[in-house]
């Protein structure tokens, strides 16, 4: 009776590396809005995300990521704060919520505020990297970024070329470091094309989630992907059909 070959074939290293590459998951942070989570897949990391429009519902997405950054990789958030937009409070009582550790969590979140375009570059120019490498953050969060670009004692021109300039130092960290990094915005001029700041910026992101509310509903876009999404608005209390297995 002829034995069976139960010979070990030896895998080349490089298969090895291929495969680890093909199954690598993407290293993602939830926003807390299950909509969002869902068409997005997340925000990735080595991305810029930049969630633009006048929903209401962009304002806490900033302090959800700080606690699912904490909850997810127990890591830091650095969060420079454009727009007097970040809430410890908020951050806590979300953190109470899904049963994080609110002290632990705001004790891994790095707050920095400006209040001019000229601190806004001076954060992002000159000491960014040193933040990054002290406190070797998983996120990057930058709340109600164009603001600053919108001053009207800022001339156009020097306007574009600091958000050039800044969106190019943000790029290289986020890829350097490995960051997930997500940019916010909460103001109805920048649905118009005002200086051009808003083209500049879609340019210079990897994804736009650009968030419309309406009466009823908030519509979620994905400008690049092309894909979107509805967040039904409901009353405290209410539920969906879909909590219950029941899909219309």
């Amino acid at each position: 009776m002829k034995k069976p070959n139960l010979s070990i074939h030896s895998i080349e290293k490089s298969d090895f590396q291929i495969a680890k590459e093909i199954i690598k998951p993407d290293i993602v942070v939830n926003s807390g809005v299950k909509e969002i989570d869902n068409i997005t897949g997340g925000f990735k990391q080595g991305e810029i995300t930049y969630i633009d429009g006048d929903s209401s519902i962009i304002s806490k997405i900033p302090d959800q990521i700080c606690v699912n950054t904490y909850r997810t990789f127990h890591s830091d958030t650095i969060y420079i704060d454009a727009g007097m937009s970040v809430d410890p409070y908020r951050i806590a009582q979300y953190a109470r919520k899904i049963e994080v550790s609110q002290r632990e969590t705001l004790e891994n979140v790095h707050i920095s505020r400006a209040f001019t375009v000229y601190q806004l570059s001076t954060l992002i120019q000159d000491m960014l990297e040193q933040a990054i490498k002290r406190y070797k953050p998983q996120t990057l969060i930058i709340g109600r970024l164009p603001i600053f670009y919108l001053d009207s004692d800022v001339e156009p021109k020097e306007a574009q070329t600091l958000l050039r300039v800044n969106l190019h130092k943000i790029k290289e960290l986020t890829k350097k470091y490995g960051l997930i990094t997500i940019f916010t915005n909460f103001d109805r001029k920048m649905l118009s094309s005002n200086r051009n700041i808003r083209k500049i910026l879609y340019s210079n992101v990897d994804e736009v989630v650009l968030m419309k509310e309406l009466e009823l509903i908030t519509r979620v876009e994905l400008v690049k992907r092309q894909e979107s999404a509805v967040i039904l608005h409901l009353s405290e209390g209410q539920v969906r059909l879909q909590e219950f297995g029941m899909v219309i």
